[in-house]
């Protein structure tokens, strides 16, 4: 029934390498210092003009931009690891933290609306006896959301500089004496040909925010014509109590991605559209809501009850488009059922776009989170907790179609994680445990299982400190449903040894997995691996800095890129 295939799984891994502070830009000429008067060249009429006008052009864009995002509610994720000191490692997790939310901007601050289940996973804590909170974090996808302006701030031309494929002029920003508003200090990088911002790092200096006014890294990507949205922020912090220590308080990782809801779906079955027009939008237009319309159902007799789970991922923004990623771990899957002589139709493969490492199977489709491809350092480990929800398959562990029978529908986006829930119980997950092993000692990857062990070993020795990366949102936890059972996979094999600098048991986070934030298409990097100097580059499920190759959608700054001197 299937074919037998490979994949040099290996060969797409990018091991992320740590740095203290925020990462520096690519390609940088030396500095250079503009004074208003004097001009830079634009790429888009191919004429100089004044600094002053280039800065008026970057305010305008910025408040175009943060215009147009009021009338959409992207999905904006955050997770954080605290840090503590380590003699072997340098640092390495302590504690770690998670906000699920939709970004609104229909107030006067960047605000954030929690999904149900991360308010009620958060117990019943204030919110001001809490460290962290996702709207401090959202605030860092704009430099002022409201008062980015001359009379606020002040602009200092540096230096051009390329980001990726895309020329940059690099300007120092810093408030005013007289300003009180959030008082943005750092620098901002402006493309020259629609003078968007594309990248920022700094932090703020307003009294009201500086108990949460941490210093981040900012990037965009050009997701929509002229525009570029918010997609990732890298954020860290030293130690509040010794800031001239340098020692870290925390590092977190921020994405935004779900703008485009109106075209969610493979189906497009559930869509209740945001806007007529998503280029143009209309804020008059724009419907908050995006719940399950009945209107827009076929029948249920059209498709299986798992269609109808991932198109409701889908609309939410949650679960990827189907793609390439899709088919990586559709060929795993093969070798798994070819090597078993299993005659099992319709098993395929989708990717959750959340980080919390997850996996669970839903009828015959087997989901996984991008957080756990993430840090699967290989093929064979990728084939090991495939083949877990694989044996659910062949055990018949199904849930959908009497779960989601007794459905009540519409439910909102908020209320996804208590509706829909794919859990089995221990009996079931030690059964599973029991035949996935049996289906890896049959299969192509039964001599690298000491790999897949390495991974668990790790995964076991960061679960204490780490449970929320390990808290299962739609399913069982990570931890408790595949180490308990597999203990045979990490009882054998090449002990843990984080010194080593050959010994690769997980990758950071952000090492495989590149989405497109306005589409929700993702796909795999293909980066050769970066030779390690220290064993506290490894960095096996930590947090690490972002650093995107920026390109524009159309194309055009490879060839404009390269007659600007």
């Amino acid at each position: 029934m299937f074919a037998l295939r490979t994949i040099s799984w290996l060969s797409r891994a990018l091991f992320a390498v740590s740095a203290v502070g925020l990462v520096a830009g690519q390609n940088a000429p030396p500095a250079s210092k503009l004074s208003p008067s004097e001009s830079v060249p634009s790429l888009s009429t191919r004429k100089t003009i004044a600094f002053d006008n280039f800065v008026d052009s970057a305010i305008q864009q910025e408040r175009r931009m943060t215009d147009l995002l009021r009338n959409f509610k992207p999905i904006v994720e955050t997770y954080i690891q605290e840090q503590q000191p380590d003699s072997a490692l340098g640092t390495s997790p302590k504690r770690d933290d998670y906000f699920l939310s939709r970004l609104d901007l229909t107030g006067k601050a960047a605000g954030t609306s929690p999904f149900a289940d991360e308010e009620h996973s958060r117990g019943k804590k204030l919110p001001q006896d809490e460290p962290f909170a996702a709207a401090g974090f959202a605030q860092a996808l704009f430099p002022d959301l409201d008062h980015f302006d001359r009379q606020n701030y002040t602009f200092e031309f540096v230096r051009w500089e390329l980001l990726g494929e895309v020329r940059c002029a690099l300007v120092d920003v810093k408030p005013r004496d007289r300003s009180r508003n959030r008082g943005f200090m750092g620098r901002i990088w402006v493309e020259g040909q629609d003078f968007n911002i594309v990248r920022f790092t700094g932090t703020y200096t307003s009294k009201a925010l500086s108990s949460r006014a941490f210093h981040f890294d900012s990037w965009r990507l050009n997701t929509l014509g002229t525009m570029w949205m918010p997609a990732y922020v890298y954020t860290q912090e030293s130690n509040p109590r010794d800031p001239s220590s340098h020692e870290i308080w925390f590092k977190a990782q921020t994405r935004v991605w779900g703008y485009d809801m109106q075209h969610a779906g493979d189906h497009r079955e559930y869509a209740k559209p945001l806007t007529d027009t998503p280029v143009q939008v209309d804020p008059k237009r724009h419907e908050a809501s995006q719940d399950l319309n009945p209107a827009y159902t076929l029948g249920q007799t059209t498709y299986t009850p798992e269609d109808n789970v991932v198109e409701r991922l889908q609309v939410a923004g949650l679960m990827a488009a189907d793609g390439d990623v899709d088919q990586v771990l559709q060929a795993v899957a093969n070798n798994l059922l070819v090597t078993n002589n299993l005659d099992i139709a319709a098993v395929r493969c989708r990717v959750l776009l959340t980080t919390p490492l997850e996996s669970f199977v839903v009828g015959r489709t087997i989901v996984v989170s991008r957080g756990l491809l993430d840090v699967l350092p290989d093929e064979a480990t990728l084939a090991a907790v495939l083949a877990h929800e694989l044996a659910h398959i062949v055990l018949g562990h199904s849930v959908a179609a009497g779960y989601l029978s007794g459905l009540t529908l519409p439910f909102s986006d908020k209320e996804i994680f208590a509706n829909l829930k794919f859990h089995f119980d221990p009996a079931q997950e030690a059964d599973a445990d029991k035949k996935g092993l049996e289906l890896l000692l049959k299969s192509p990857y039964k001599d690298q299982l000491a790999n897949a062990g390495l991974f668990l070993k790790a995964l076991e020795a960061r679960s204490p400190q780490l449970p929320n990366l390990l808290h299962g949102r739609f399913s069982n936890d990570f931890g408790s449903s595949h180490l308990v059972g597999m203990q045979a996979l990490a009882n054998s094999g090449t002990p843990l040894r984080m010194d080593r600098l050959d010994q690769i048991a997980a990758l950071p986070l952000g090492s495989r997995i590149v989405g497109d934030p306005w589409s929700d298409r993702i796909e795999m990097l293909k980066s050769k691996p970066v030779r390690l100097e220290t064993p506290s580059e490894k960095m096996p499920f930590e947090v690490s800095p972002f650093f995107p190759y920026l390109k524009r959608r159309d194309g055009q700054e490879k060839g404009q890129a390269g007659t600007q001197q």
